[in-house]
């Protein structure tokens, strides 16, 4: 009879899946909303938040240019969509975005992280970006979004995990100042991903 129940029980279930390997590099570098609505059904628990308009345009366009100038410094950079899967160990991870408003120019630039381990990282891209960017630059966390974004899940990062809003496209004004500076905007975000990593 033992034997008849053990046989049910190995028919009847199936092994629970290896848990999925951390995956390690010094770097991660999402672009915001970049794959959607194509990813969206691969991951039903997330909203399938398409962002501001043209803004799927725009965050690849950053988050290459920022791969590209981190793996030309010999930094192992993992770039990701918006929806992926996994988890990683870093030394830092960036989740580009530009900001979007119903009422718009009531926002501008602004950054979130989740834990207080990020907060050096955050004022130091401010520091840095602030000094460039003649828009508003709003309050760190200033929504809950930004606070609890779903992407600070699958990463731990040692030195800094932030979500960088560059700016408000619904604005014309900021939108026309990013629309010719998308390359530099990511040179800057490099530099910043650089001196974050690099100890002294």
């Amino acid at each position: 009879m033992l034997g008849l129940i053990l046989a049910v029980l190995t028919a009847t279930s199936s092994p629970s899946p290896p848990p999925a390997p951390i995956r390690q590099y010094d770097v991660l570098v999402s672009a915001g909303h970049e794959g959607r609505p194509a990813s969206c059904p691969r991951f039903p628990k997330r909203k399938c938040n398409l962002g501001a308009a043209g803004e799927r345009q725009w965050t690849p366009i950053v988050a290459d240019e920022v791969a590209r100038s981190l793996r030309a410094s010999g930094i192992a950079v993992a770039r990701e969509p918006a929806d992926f899967d996994g988890f990683f160990e870093v030394k830092a991870a960036v989740f580009i975005h530009f900001d979007g408003s119903n009422n718009p120019c009531t926002t501008g630039a602004s950054i979130g992280y989740h834990n207080s381990g990020s907060i050096s990282a955050a004022k130091q891209w401010r520091d840095m970006y602030s000094r460039y960017f003649p828009f508003t630059f709003m309050p760190d966390n200033f929504t809950v979004n930004l606070r609890d974004y779903y992407g600070f899940r699958q990463v731990h990062a040692a030195d800094g995990a932030l979500v960088i809003e560059l700016g408000e496209i619904s604005c014309p004004a900021q939108r026309q100042w990013l629309a010719s500076r998308l390359k530099p905007a990511a040179d800057l975000i490099a530099d910043f991903i650089r001196q974050l990593i690099v100890k002294k």
